[in-house]
């Protein structure tokens, strides 16, 4: 299997940017075995179980939850996962939850991805839309549960769906104070994103090479190269293996009033050779 790497320029000014997307944090929480909610460090909610139904055409899972909480979901492309975002949460799954999947769930992958922050990776088997994403609160003596309802869609809609979660309001970024020189350096600013991180893996080789290290390893071979050039400043949304939501991305780019963002992203491909590709955005 061969990786191919993919660079996404945005030149900003041109075009705007904005929404949501995955990029993990810390390694998946994987406490212990299922069991009846136990008290959690600062009392944090405790998802004890989960487990999936469905086939081909529609899938649901379900998380059995100690108390009832906020949750978010929206789908990400390249490859297709649904991201279930929520308050911090204390995963007590059984071993080697989510390496399985079913139906149109291959596998997922949970984890703390900031501090009061939980995140739920689900990677999809084929395009799917949400039909349903819930939590029910605790009632007839079963816990609450996060339930989650897919149903089979084909690629079109499923990208149209992305594009419209992506939308956020102005007013629910994060504010970074404004950064546009530093000590009075006015070369042009470029910024680098090495896509996904954290329990965001990307897509995978078939050596076992995940596309977030090939991609912040590349990012890293490209900032210096062009800070040897002597004609431009160079910043990087992250340098190792953590978090960092596409929001956060595209404003970490403008608040600094960057000339140019590169998001860099590899393709695995099962045969032929591989081609560098730049995608204008």
């Amino acid at each position: 299997m061969s990786i191919r790497v993919t660079i996404l320029p945005f030149l900003f000014g041109a075009m705007v940017l904005s929404g949501p997307l995955l990029g993990g944090a810390s390694a998946a929480e994987r406490i212990g075995p299922s069991g009846a909610p136990a008290s959690a460090p600062n009392d944090f909610p405790v998802a004890s179980d989960v487990r999936l139904g469905g086939d081909d055409t529609q899938t649901r899972l379900i998380v059995d939850l100690s108390q009832k909480i906020e949750i978010r979901a929206f789908t990400l492309a390249n490859p297709y996962r649904v991201v279930l975002d929520m308050p911090q949460v204390t995963f007590q799954f059984p071993p080697k939850a989510g390496e399985v999947g079913r139906g149109l769930i291959k596998a997922f992958r949970f984890g703390l991805v900031m501090q009061g922050g939980s995140r739920m990776v689900i990677d999809l088997a084929r395009p799917a839309q949400v039909d349903m994403a819930f939590v029910l609160g605790a009632a007839n003596d079963q816990p609450a549960r996060l339930v989650l309802h897919l149903t089979a869609t084909d690629r079109e809609a499923f990208m149209r769906n992305v594009a419209l979660e992506s939308r956020a309001p102005e007013g629910s970024k994060p504010q970074t104070p404004p950064e546009t020189k530093v000590n009075g350096d006015s070369r042009p600013l470029v910024v680098i994103d090495p896509g996904h991180g954290g329990i965001d893996n990307g897509t995978r080789a078939a050596s076992g090479e995940m596309e977030k290290t090939i991609v912040l390893e590349f990012s890293s071979l490209l900032r210096d190269k062009i800070e040897k050039t002597g004609k431009y400043r160079v910043l990087m949304t992250r340098t190792d293996d953590t978090f960092v939501a596409l929001g956060d991305r595209v404003q970490f780019a403008r608040a600094r009033q960057a000339a140019l963002f590169i998001s860099i992203h590899a393709d695995a491909l099962r045969r032929g050779r591989p081609r560098p590709r730049t995608k204008p955005m």
